[in-house]
């Protein structure tokens, strides 16, 4: 008998004790303007970004339509915000200018990684940053995009960018 009663008791101890999802920090980014903790978001939100940046390294700009949510809004470091349809259309005329003036421009992911707000209401928060390079003929210059980007459902909402100079080294 006392040994079932030891076994209950281990079983009801193993059965309550949940994991504690840890929080750190503080955001009023949500769309309450309520202060929440960010927690560890999914690799699956992280997926959605390596998808979107696969899609613009190849230049195959259709594939955004699958990436992206229909009323998604890309905003840029001087303020100006597209729509997913303007967006395409921008990266295909830089594509053409790119390519009329013998220019290139790559990019490198340096890091990805993602945070959620409130895991009850779904949608995370991904950090990408790259290093980008641009040539034209003997010049080159060389910047990091540091991108947020809103993941809900699997789907882009928004994009948020930032960019930073890199200073040659003399």
């Amino acid at each position: 008998m006392k040994q079932q009663i030891f076994f209950i008791l281990i079983a009801l101890f193993l059965t309550s004790c949940e994991p504690v999802q840890k929080s750190v920090g503080f955001t009023t980014w949500s769309d309450d303007g309520g202060e929440y903790q960010f927690y560890l978001g999914t690799d699956s939100s992280v997926d959605v970004v390596k998808a979107f940046d696969a899609a613009a390294q190849a230049k195959t700009y259709d594939d955004f339509r699958e990436i992206f949510a229909d009323s998604a809004t890309l905003t840029y470091q001087s303020g100006v915000t597209n729509t997913l349809d303007q967006f395409i259309a921008m990266n295909q005329n830089r594509d053409s200018l790119l390519m009329a003036n013998e220019a290139t421009l790559k990019w490198t992911p340096q890091h990805a990684f993602s945070v959620d707000i409130d895991p009850t209401r779904g949608g995370e928060h991904v950090n990408m940053m790259y290093k980008g390079e641009y040539t034209e003929g003997e010049e080159k210059s060389e910047f990091y995009a540091n991108l947020w980007f809103y993941v809900v459902d699997g789907k882009i909402v928004t994009i948020n960018q930032y960019n930073q100079t890199v200073l040659a080294e003399e």
